[in-house]
């Protein structure tokens, strides 16, 4: 890889920095949440998956918006605590993902090293609510949730998101991820460096679904995120930054009055 000009790094973050868990633990996990909330579970769990994109795309609002909705969706009528039960089962499930993530050790190190660091995540609003307890929170310093912009990858608007966030160019940037949704053939079209991240905790998960992301690509694919530091270099030093986020169409700092942590 040429590491001229290297000054940022941006990661997907399912399969690249938290497990995304296997479906099937997806699927119990929105059935129980249609057990709390007294309706048929597997219609629930038909109705989260039916509704993907438009979670992702934060077409259902917040959190408890959309499980009432979801509910609703099924002929339910919760009450308020049952939604709470539901939304804590669900928030609980997304914060262990968080805690298993095996990406801390290269991002300090990245961060010492003096790279800016961004995410650029497809998640509904369980994750933004789960954010501030996530591990990774305190190691990145920009985040583009799809949830908020309204952008989902592989649209341009997702990593432009970010790049303006950490207030550096699209060619300043190294993006990282596991292939999906042709996320890194799209980071290229805006004039990054694309790196391919094969998860040896996916390859174990699910072998059929990792040898289906992305077979075409030939670039660079590393199996370990420390081994970014030695294919990227050295940028320069840091100067005061401040981290940052990205919260409903504007960069503030992150941690401000402003910010939801």
């Amino acid at each position: 890889m040429d590491e001229a000009g290297v000054r940022a790094v941006l990661f997907d973050l399912h399969d690249t920095l938290v497990p995304s868990g296997h479906p099937a633990e997806h699927a119990a996990v929105a059935r129980g949440m249609g057990a709390d909330l007294g309706v048929d579970p597997d219609a629930f769990a038909a109705a989260v998956a039916d509704t993907f994109d438009e979670r992702v795309r934060g077409l259902m609002a917040d959190v408890h918006h959309t499980v009432r909705y979801l509910a609703r969706r099924v002929g339910g009528s919760p009450t308020e605590s049952q939604v709470e039960s539901a939304i804590t089962r669900r928030l609980n499930y997304s914060l262990s993902l968080h805690a298993a993530t095996w990406a801390l050790p290269a991002l300090k190190s990245l961060r010492k090293r003096g790279f800016k660091l961004g995410l650029v995540a497809d998640c509904g609003a369980e994750t933004v609510a789960i954010w501030p307890q996530s591990p990774l929170a305190d190691h990145l310093d920009a985040v583009s949730f799809s949830c908020q912009t309204g952008v989902r990858k592989p649209d341009s608007g997702a990593y432009l998101v970010a790049a303006a966030a950490l207030e550096v160019r699209t060619g300043e940037c190294v993006y990282v991820g596991d292939g999906a949704d042709h996320e890194l053939s799209a980071a290229e079209a805006v004039g990054m460096r694309a790196v391919r991240f094969r998860s040896r905790a996916l390859e174990e998960l699910d072998r059929d679904v990792a040898s289906d992301l992305d077979p075409d690509w030939s670039g660079p694919t590393i199996s370990d995120l420390g081994e970014l530091v030695g294919m990227i270099g050295i940028p320069v030093p840091r100067e005061g930054s401040e981290s940052r986020t990205f919260v409903s169409g504007n960069v503030v700092p992150w941690g401000s009055k402003r910010s939801s942590r």
